[in-house]
């Protein structure tokens, strides 16, 4: 359980920080153009990590991979356009109660049993989330209803896509996550195709993005290299997530990998000065315990 829950919160720290670059990226370079940048460079850094870290091709890490690069596909620009209509420290939360639920309630119907205690660490890092996700509508300051959307659309999809790979071959390796970026990527450029020869494509794709308050607005180069290493974080974050699916449970896994809005938090507190309340702080501390409670389980 122990190497599961290090290789789990690796993977949500090199999430929060992906999440936080890639919607930074996408605040100047649209979403679906930031998404593809981002995609880009995560295919690259798989496709290096793939010879290091191993992995057998199969039809199985093919096929699940698939589905999980369709459903991830999904829930990335959806969970970019809900981070760039903001505010972040709300957002990305939120999504990470949805996308743990999921593989969770999959786990559940697919019969899979945990101790007491890793349950106990389930409700409280679920709970944690919660906390930091309702601060700000509690008190006053409410979630536009176009993010609540796009979150709930984005917590579904990137939920799924973890389960999916869980469902990848045991000696599958890193093969299976290739698959699933690969996949996203090409229906990315089927998308920007689409918008660049269709009017109607492209008013219908405009839904994700939102009108950025100038101050928020980083320059071309930096929206371009924001992008781009949250792209090679999100490589790692793939492959690791990985190993950590084929070392543990798909429960545990999930909810530890739903922690990563701390790091997007701590770092939209730092650049953009979105605070934490004493709430938010509470439930960075269950997440913690959560992580601890599930170490010693």
């Amino acid at each position: 359980m122990l190497l599961t829950v290090v290789l789990s919160l690796v993977t949500a720290a090199s999430y929060g920080v992906s999440d936080f670059l890639g919607a930074v990226g996408a605040r100047k370079l649209r979403v679906l153009p930031g998404t593809t940048v981002t995609y880009a460079f995560g295919l690259v850094t798989l496709l290096i990590m793939l010879p290091l870290l191993g992995g057998a091709w199969s039809g199985e890490a093919v096929v699940w991979g698939s589905v999980a690069g369709v459903a991830a596909i999904i829930g990335f620009l959806a969970f970019y356009a809900a981070l760039a209509a903001g505010p972040m420290s709300l957002a990305s939360p939120l999504i990470a109660v949805i996308g743990a639920l999921v593989p969770v309630v999959i786990a559940l119907v697919l019969g899979e049993r945990l101790p007491v205690l890793a349950w106990i660490a389930i409700v409280l890092a679920l709970g944690g989330a919660a906390l930091i996700s309702v601060t700000r509508a509690g008190a006053g300051g409410g979630i536009p209803r176009k993010t609540v959307v796009l979150s709930l659309l984005a917590g579904a999809g990137l939920g799924s896509s973890i389960a999916a790979l869980d469902r990848a071959p045991q000696d599958s390796g890193v093969t299976a996550a290739v698959v699933e970026i690969a996949v996203g990527l090409a229906l990315l450029g089927v998308l920007l195709l689409g918008a660049r020869v269709s009017g109607a494509v492209r008013r219908r794709l405009a839904i994700l993005d939102e009108e950025q308050e100038p101050d928020r607005v980083p320059s071309q180069l930096r929206a371009r290299l924001a992008s781009a290493v949250g792209g090679v974080l999100l490589g790692v974050a793939n492959g690791v997530l990985l190993l950590a699916l084929q070392s543990g449970s798909l429960a545990v896994v999930s909810v530890l990998v739903g922690l990563y809005p701390v790091g997007t938090i701590l770092l939209a507190r730092i650049v953009y000065g979105e605070k934490l309340t004493p709430v938010q702080i509470g439930g960075v501390g269950l997440a913690i315990a959560a992580s601890v409670l599930l170490a010693l389980a």
